[in-house]
């Protein structure tokens, strides 16, 4: 069996209307997509894994995710000075401190290692659209086509429900009635990110648009609109990085932010996961949970970071000689190196140097898990969603697997889909 490529592979995700289950590179100069070099992503293959494992990284995130909730409380009432301490971009500061609605989501990123008992998250990912059909939806269509069992069962009705109460939790934020707000969705015009918000939108019950990123618009400093038809918005899902947008320009080459940020401050639009979302995404989040320390917790929560969080710092010789790297504002493995008794071990292969000019955050180095697939071992990170049930409490939606043929996980690794 061809997990790679083959007419069943290509038949099964054609009917999952996944349209990123293969990878196109982008032509550099015109920014079209290479068809013609297509890279797999989703394997044609099914991990069976026991329910239990599931059940119990489940609990575990719900337990990280009231650590988090804490971290996002302190973080918003902290000076501009701590803030550009742990590495927030000082564009972002004001959004930061103000967008009191709390995340919609987020995406936990687990070394997860029966085998030697480790079991930390690595990093949290709350602003990124990633993963998220493959672990709600997808996992269960493969389960299925491979006779085996959904891994959970009911992650979509609790994203339906989610996005739900955060519509309206956001029209009470603009003191307008539901039936009054206009929803839209977008990301980047890619198969991966635009094709998971057309997903996302058909959860949510009620009308949205969903485009490009290059089609939103901003009215005079009044209002944010689809370019296409003029329509103003009122409510905006938008995956995009905060730590990009910030240096964004307009045509006449006038950077974007400031007008977004108003229109944001005065309560004209709101973004659902952005600023709120964004005070959680830097890595450096991790090392303010250990400088904080347990004492700065309630036993339960001091427990959790005790079990389930590796010691961070934004200096390497607080963790010691052995530690793994990353940019404070790293995503996708990007400029992420391990060192391993004073000597590194492993470099990633992606080292664009928008991030290895960042700031680094260090982390005890820990032992991933591998997994046999087609005769081949492959390293594997557990991914497993969060949603802010109404309350601001984290409660677990589904999880999902990624696998690597390297050590470090990057924008080139594969789905592994998991049944029970």
């Amino acid at each position: 069996m061809n997990i790679f490529n083959s007419p069943q592979r290509d038949r099964l995700f054609q009917s999952m209307k996944m349209g990123w289950y293969n990878f196109c590179p982008i032509e550099e100069e015109t920014g079209i997509p290479l068809t013609d070099e297509e890279i797999p992503y989703a394997l044609y293959y099914c991990h069976q894994v026991s329910p239990q494992i599931i059940k119990e990284i489940k609990q575990a995130s719900e337990l990280v995710g009231s650590v988090l909730t804490q971290a996002w409380s302190v973080i918003r009432t902290l000076d501009e000075e701590t803030l550009l301490y742990y590495g927030f971009p000082k564009d972002t500061i004001k959004l930061v401190k103000y967008d009191s609605l709390a995340p919609l989501c987020m995406r936990l990123d687990w070394c997860w290692n029966e085998r030697t008992g480790v079991k930390k998250v690595v990093e949290t990912n709350p602003q990124t659209p990633s993963f998220w059909f493959e672990c709600t939806e997808g996992n269960g269509k493969v389960a299925k086509h491979f006779g085996l069992k959904e891994p959970t069962l009911d992650a979509q009705e609790k994203l339906k429900l989610t996005l739900t109460q955060h519509v309206y939790r956001a029209a009470s934020h603009l003191h307008k009635p539901i039936s009054d707000c206009r929803v839209a969705f977008t990301a980047l015009n890619n198969a991966e990110d635009l094709g998971t918000m057309q997903w996302l939108s058909n959860n949510l019950q009620y009308q949205s648009a969903v485009f490009p990123l290059e089609y939103l618009r901003i009215k005079d400093g009044k209002y944010l609109f689809y370019q296409r038809t003029g329509e103003p918005i009122d409510i905006l899902f938008m995956w995009y990085p905060v730590e990009w947008l910030i240096y964004d320009t307009d045509e006449n080459g006038e950077r974007l932010w400031h007008g977004l940020e108003e229109l944001i401050l005065h309560k004209k639009v709101v973004i659902v996961n952005f600023g709120s979302a964004f005070a959680l995404q830097p890595k450096s989040v991790f090392a303010l949970i250990t400088d904080l320390g347990y004492d700065f917790f309630n036993n339960k929560d001091a427990g959790t970071v005790f079990e389930y969080f590796p010691k961070t710092s934004l200096t390497a010789t607080e963790i010691g000689n052995s530690y793994f790297s990353k940019p404070i504002l790293g995503r996708e493995g990007e400029g992420g190196y391990a060192v391993n008794s004073g000597k590194i071990a492993i470099r990633s292969n992606n080292n664009d140097p928008w991030y290895t000019q960042q700031n680094y955050v260090y982390q005890e180095l820990l032992e991933f898990p591998k997994v046999e697939i087609a005769g081949n071992y492959m390293t594997a990170v557990w991914g497993a969603w969060l949603y802010n049930n109404g309350n601001d409490r984290f409660i677990s939606g589904d999880v999902g697997m990624r696998v690597s043929e390297g050590e470090i996980t990057d924008n080139l690794s594969y789905w592994c889909p998991i049944g029970c």
